[in-house]
């Protein structure tokens, strides 16, 4: 797509086409794909320029055959991208494009436009995913190898998120943080995603974590350019209960709250009381 478009970044060929990165933007063979690289060592879905809160856009490599390379290295796990990086993908070379954001008005301003700055209280579904030693895995494989497993477990992922109606807020730099809004259907879901991921842990490419969490998060604000900015004590909660699970070397974890939501659809075991850095009190928590 050609001229000015509507979008804060977008991706631009060495022939000066742009194409806009709105949420995300898949790079891939498939037709389907919002950039289609027209050559036969292109994957059918390769890679994502992925839009998260605060107006940051990562790089992820979806376990592509040949590799997605950021100015000249290869990808092995996701990466925050800058105006002016260079995208490189089976042959097919892109600028990543995005001009600073205007700063943002002050008080005054901002009180006339509360609808771009209203930041809400919502009852969420929390889900923390994290791969087991990843350092370790980098180390240890071939250097061509380890992004292509942990670019597919990404991808694996994301396609179980999205199957069950969930959204990935941000990729980090060896899992990512996913979100369901607190609807009446909303625990079938994110019960149905939970047990796609206990599958995923079984087939054994990759070891990682999966944590849920059921609370109040504050979303929105300016910085989200559109995509939902979660932040709150919950979402600092679900990371803590993350590292606990590391602690007691258990892959997946429950919080009490979300427990008290899936018991009638998800098997558990009670992990007992734990302490929480920051967080006053025991809390209970269950494997599944």
């Amino acid at each position: 797509m050609d001229g000015t478009l509507d979008s804060s970044a977008w991706l631009e060929a060495v022939s000066g086409t742009r194409s806009p990165v709105g949420g995300h933007c898949v790079l891939g063979r498939s037709p389907a794909c919002d950039v289609v690289l027209a050559d036969a060592k292109a994957s059918r879905q390769h890679a994502m320029v992925h839009r998260q809160e605060q107006g940051e856009f990562w790089l992820i490599d979806l376990g592509s055959a040949n590799g997605t390379f950021l100015n000249g290295r290869r990808v092995s796990q996701p990466c925050r991208l800058s105006d002016g990086d260079q995208i490189t993908a089976a042959g097919s070379s892109f600028s990543f494009r995005c001009p600073k954001a205007p700063s943002r008005p002050g008080l005054e301003a901002a009180s006339t436009d509360a609808t771009v700055y209203e930041i809400r209280k919502v009852t969420c579904w929390l889900v923390v995913a994290d791969i087991q030693d990843s350092t370790q895995l980098l180390r240890n494989s071939r250097a061509e190898e380890a992004p292509r497993i942990t670019g597919r477990w990404l991808s694996a992922c994301n396609r179980i998120i999205d199957q069950h109606q969930g959204t990935i807020n941000k990729f980090l730099g060896d899992g990512f943080l996913a979100y369901w809004l607190a609807r009446q259907e909303t625990a079938a879901a994110v019960a149905g995603a939970l047990l796609a991921l206990k599958e995923l842990q079984a087939q054994g490419s990759l070891v990682f974590r999966v944590v849920g969490h059921y609370g109040e998060v504050l979303a929105g604000g300016a910085g989200s350019l559109g995509e939902e900015s979660l932040t709150g004590n919950d979402v600092n909660f679900v990371f803590r209960a993350e590292k606990l699970a590391a602690k007691l070397g258990t892959l997946r974890l429950l919080s009490e709250p979300a427990n008290a939501q899936l018991k009638s659809l998800l098997p558990t075991i009670l992990e007992g009381r734990h302490d929480l850095p920051s967080y006053q009190g025991k809390f209970a928590f269950f494997s599944f």
